[in-house]
């Protein structure tokens, strides 16, 4: 099959592991994770969609098969230094939208939304999306001269409080995402991923006529409906493809590219209402400090004694402790974590600390406004929790989740699990044991480590 496939003169091919080559071991992992996307991804994809039939070696080196054109590279690095028109972009954002009708397709092949990583384009302009699971795999081991900026910031509010994805949530993620395409601007630029999701839950979104004067009330209008915070109150496909119709009527004009465009964070308007968001921001996350100072410092003249209320307590249940120990892996919060576990962290205290400090370095020697990302040394990403067994006293679960490290050569990424045991300590729930790969890196066993 795989030999028919490469005599194909219809399928293109390309390197699955281009510029940084792993281990023959994280290879295979690779490769048969890449095996098990294809042999999920639908047989008839719409044309948008870049589809990967097969993967083969040939000569030690893993190529990728797939439909539709060569040459292919990411649309962010291409708008980076090309400029492009306002109708091209708009008539891809209609087509994007035009997938979305086909939701259950979309939340299989893009089911934690569709980014800006996502397109790419080829030499005759024809831009194209590659399903997530491939791009996941693919750029794991390929460099990129300009990096596009992660998921979080075109997620959704109500897929940040833990809703599913539904039409009205890839609404507001595709108009996200076309937003920076035609501004260069993402909705929120702060370098702090947890920033970027907290104002977009709290936040109002700057008017894309604020950062593309260029453009028409009309369209503005549009965007800032499909950017709504309130999910019920975007707009139906209908009205959007109804609405884009009549911007062919509009002027058109070229678009910059982004490095051409840096002058617009030098906005009096835009730092004004970045320098605004952050005041906000800040006394919405430190108004229990503050309070708890307040109240401390007034006990000194009234013998009041008292303090902030615990994070974890009698109230939350089993599945949130869990929830709260692997959101404080991935967040770096060890006293969080310390509170979730009835165990010492080990290890993994060592871990979390010295990624904290090394994230916190690049972020505060990081040119101000620079469009370098911040690079995780670790994430954790795709957690999924399964109830295994439950009685009064006890809970056990089953965790699955995506582990990625990333050291000066490379971004290593694996799946793993773990088993977990929550029981009640002093009528709170707290987890006792966990066995599974989080129990080999508590020990120092790091996969990314082993030969």
């Amino acid at each position: 099959m795989s030999k028919d496939k490469a005599e194909n003169k219809n399928l293109n091919k390309e390197k699955l592991f281009k510029d940084t080559v792993p281990r023959s071991r994280v290879q295979l992992d690779v490769v048969k994770r890449v095996r098990s996307a294809l042999e999920n991804m639908p047989a008839e994809l719409p044309a948008k969609i870049i589809s990967y039939q097969d993967i083969i070696r040939e000569n030690g080196e893993y190529y990728l098969l797939y439909k539709g054109s060569s040459d292919l590279k990411p649309l962010v690095e291409y708008l980076n230094k090309n400029s492009i028109s306002l109708k091209k972009l708009l008539q891809e954002f209609k087509e994007v939208l035009e997938i979305l009708e086909q939701l259950e397709l979309i939340k299989n092949i893009f089911p934690d939304g569709i980014n800006a990583g996502n397109f790419y384009i080829d030499e005759q302009e024809n831009i194209y999306l590659m399903p997530e699971q491939l791009l996941r795999s693919k750029r794991n081991y390929n460099e990129f001269k300009f990096e596009a900026p992660v998921s979080d910031y075109f997620r959704p509010p109500e897929i940040i409080e833990g809703e599913s994805w539904q039409q009205h949530s890839y609404i507001f993620n595709t108009a996200a995402v076309f937003y920076y395409f035609l501004s260069s601007e993402t909705i929120f630029s702060d370098n702090d991923q947890a920033k970027v999701l907290n104002k977009i839950q709290s936040e109002n979104i700057l008017e894309l006529k604020t950062l593309v004067p260029q453009i028409s009330n009309s369209l503005n209008n549009l965007f800032m409906k499909m950017l709504d915070r309130e999910k019920n109150k975007r707009p139906s496909l209908d009205f959007i493809f109804e609405e884009l119709e009549n911007t062919t009527l509009e002027k058109q004009f070229e678009l910059q590219p982004f490095f051409k465009r840096k002058n617009i964070i030098d906005n009096k308007i835009v730092k004004k209402k970045r320098k605004k968001e952050n005041i906000k921001l800040f006394f919405r996350q430190s108004w229990k400090p503050l309070l708890f100072f307040v109240i401390l410092f007034s006990s000194l003249f009234w013998g009041l004694s008292s303090g902030p209320d615990a994070t974890i307590t009698a109230d939350n249940s089993p599945e949130e402790v869990v929830n709260y120990f692997y959101g404080a892996i991935a967040a770096k919060n060890i006293r969080l974590a310390d509170e979730a576990a009835e165990f010492d962290l080990g290890k993994m205290e060592r871990l979390i600390s010295e990624s904290y400090v090394i994230e916190k370095m690049q972020a505060a020697y990081s040119e101000p406004n620079s469009d370098r990302e911040i690079k995780q040394v670790y994430s954790l990403e795709n957690f999924r929790l399964e109830k295994l067994s439950s009685s009064e006293n006890s809970h056990t679960f089953k965790a699955f989740y995506e582990f990625n490290f990333r050291n000066s050569e490379e971004l290593y990424s694996i799946e793993l699990e773990d088993q977990i045991l929550v029981e009640k300590f002093d009528e709170v729930w707290k987890i006792k044991k966990i066995n599974g790969d989080m129990k080999d890196m508590i020990a120092g066993e790091y996969p990314w480590g082993e030969e």
